[in-house]
């Protein structure tokens, strides 16, 4: 007979019985049936879990004949065995039973976030024909939210709520993260996510990771868009252009960690690199010996998103603290998973005396051993500090961030620590000794890794205590000919920041620069030289949920400190329109267009200084001018509206405007 788990004591044994006997079922239950719901229960779970399903039953399966903990021995009847059966099945049910129900494809997400919206319209206009105030409407519709059981991503509140609610776009959104976190906390909590299975996330929620870019993807490069001077291109070249392009965000981090380890260097600063676990209930599999996964016995059920707001808050009071000791430190945090999906940090830190790295590492460890500091392993490895070699900052990420973002992120950005190249053994991936790096079958640690972080929302890479890069971005924007007076007017910081943006010939270029010119490190934002500008909200401007617009598009920055506080350098940007259907050409006449960017020549310079002048951007210049309530689009971003708007000019000149 088929063996199962049964009842550790006598007591445990006669509960059971009496349970069966209050049913009616001690004589008519068989063994045949509960493996028939065990099957049933299999075959409804997602593919990869059927393995570890059956292996679990399997191994908790022991022995007709079990000794009890006090030493009884007990002769069980089939019905006895088949109801421990069921009691087995129906706490593995309890405890998986929202992942395996919640484990459909994208297209029936799809359309049940269609007929989601439609109950919330009917229901909406149920309310409203029986009179219901604002508030009884919002009450239903927050009902309706929570009986699907997804996360609200904002409080649900006033009008908007309902808009929402009403809209298959926001159902979409909220139902693909809560399948793919809800499956993918499944798999982990059954153990299934670990090393010898690819690690970091299940082959179930890669293959959805993977699905969903391939979606994007073949939507951008469907999408044509047109700019200013007739260009066409898809958005799937103009996001390569960008650090959407991992190549240039890998890049892009390489060149800032430098910037800010050559800034260090140069003041005498102590680096530090640091690493941060969570408690062991966080984890769900650990390596055994021979480094074979086994179950943590430890583990609560946790989820890596539980992980990861963990080494938030505990990251979040020791800042706080650390804000209080008047202890400035900058750098950069990385987040990495563990073989399980468990998440832990990485950190370049820097600090700017050795007095202070001590008084760093002390409150580093009172926090992170403030929970549960005192079980197996914690004081050794929790928490592991290092200090960093000089001229060796980057190499320490080096690998972290090939890790995320793929080895083709460092073709421009290697490193050398105490004369050596770095060495990197990373799965596709072949870097040694200033070689350039070679794929070998591709990254597919850095898939797993993005479908990892993409799944739980777990940001890979945050500076700390630096400079904002959008400033550094938009700076790369903005036309030299705009430095001129703030050359004149002697602030060479601005001057200094604008060149250490741009790339000159052989010269990279320099985030160190950068940093000193904004004001150094640990600056508060309105400290820093700069800040971004942005664009006025029309008067009464509102989202498509009928939210108010309280902050507009950038467009350039504002310069914050010295004498020409106020002033703003606008950023160059070009005006896009989409191509609809049937009003230009297809993908593949617009193929002649789409060039390789690394051959794609700048566009020419602005027409007009307009271009430049802030009035415009704010609204005065046109309301001065000629009376328009608001400056209107053509205005700015057609040669034909910069040509209507010199003639408005002339004429107004002429009447006698001066």
């Amino acid at each position: 007979m088929t063996k199962v788990h049964l009842p550790q004591s006598v007591e445990d044994w006669e509960l059971n019985y009496a349970s069966a006997a209050a049913l009616g079922c001690e004589d008519r239950l068989t063994f045949g049936q509960a493996s028939a719901h065990l099957k049933r229960v299999v075959d409804c779970a997602p593919p990869g879990w059927r393995t570890a399903i059956r292996r679990r039953f399997g191994r908790e399966q022991t022995q007709d004949i079990l000794t009890s903990a006090d030493g009884w021995r007990l002769e069980l009847p089939e019905w006895a065995q088949a109801w421990s059966l069921l009691e087995l099945v129906r706490h593995f049910e309890r405890e998986h039973g929202d992942a395996i129900g919640w484990d459909i494809s994208d297209d029936d997400i799809c359309a049940m976030a269609k007929k989601l919206a439609g109950y919330a319209d009917e229901l909406d206009d149920g309310s409203i024909a029986q009179g219901l105030d604002l508030p009884a409407r919002v009450d239903a519709v927050r009902l309706l939210v929570r009986s699907v059981g997804i996360q609200e991503d904002k409080a649900i509140t006033g009008e908007p709520a309902i808009k929402r609610a009403q809209d298959p776009t926001w159902w979409r959104r909220r139902l693909r993260v809560h399948v793919a976190r809800v499956v993918e906390g499944g798999a982990v909590g059954l153990g299934v996510v670990h090393r010898d299975s690819g690690g970091y996330v299940s082959h179930g929620t890669l293959q959805r990771r993977q699905q969903q870019l391939q979606r994007n993807a073949d939507s951008l490069g469907r999408t044509l868009y047109r700019n200013e001077v007739g260009q066409v291109y898809t958005l799937r070249d103009l996001a390569a252009l960008g650090t959407a392009n991992p190549a240039i965000r890998g890049g892009e981090l390489m060149t800032r960690i430098r910037g800010a380890e050559e800034y260090a260097d140069s003041r005498g600063h102590v680096g530090l690199f640091i690493t941060l676990t969570t408690p062991s209930r966080f984890h769900a599999v650990k390596l055994g010996t021979g480094g074979r996964p086994v179950p943590n016995r430890t583990y609560e059920g946790a989820t890596p998103r539980d992980g990861q707001l963990w080494l938030r808050d505990k990251w979040q009071r020791l800042r706080s603290h650390l804000g209080r000791k008047k202890l400035r430190l900058y750098g950069l945090r990385v987040a990495e998973p563990h073989h399980d999906g468990t998440p832990h940090w990485h950190a370049l830190v820097w600090v700017e005396s050795e007095a202070e790295a001590i008084r760093f590492e002390a409150s580093l460890r009172r926090y992170w051993l403030s929970d549960a500091g005192n079980e197996r392993g914690a004081q050794a490895n929790r928490i592991n500090v290092k200090r960093m070699v000089a001229g060796g900052g980057a190499g320490y990420v080096a690998k972290y961030i090939a890790k995320s973002v793929g080895h083709i992120a460092l073709r421009e950005h290697l490193d050398v620590v105490e004369g050596q190249g770095i060495t990197m053994d990373l799965p596709g991936m072949a870097v040694d000794q200033g070689d350039q790096p070679a794929a070998t079958g591709g990254n597919a640690g850095a898939r797993r890794v993005d479908a990892w972080a993409a799944t739980w929302g777990i940001r890979q890479f945050q500076p700390l205590g630096m400079p904002s890069v959008t400033v550094w971005r938009e700076l790369r924007r903005v036309t030299p000919d705009q430095l001129e007076l703030f050359q004149q007017e002697g602030d060479r910081d601005t001057v200094r920041a604008y060149h250490a943006c741009h790339r000159r010939g052989a010269v990279r270029a320099d985030w160190r620069i950068f940093m000193e010119a904004m004001g150094g490190h640990a600056v508060k934002r309105c400290q820093w030289r700069l800040r971004t500008a942005h664009r006025p909200p029309e008067d009464g401007q509102v989202n498509k949920y009928g939210e108010a617009v309280t902050v507009g598009r950038i467009v350039g920055l504002r310069a914050q400190c010295g004498r020409m506080a106020g002033r703003w350098l606008v950023s160059r940007r070009i005006a896009w329109t989409p191509v609809v259907d049937g009003a230009g050409p297809t993908v593949e006449q617009a193929a002649p267009a789409v060039e390789d960017a690394a051959v794609r020549a700048a566009l020419p310079c602005a027409w007009t200084g307009f271009n430049n002048c802030t009035a415009r951007i704010t609204g005065t210049l046109a309301r001065e001018l000629f009376g328009q309530p608001e400056p209107e689009k053509p205005d700015w971003c057609t040669p034909s509206g910069v040509a209507e708007m010199r003639a408005a000019f002339a004429r107004a000149t002429a009447g006698g405007f001066q």
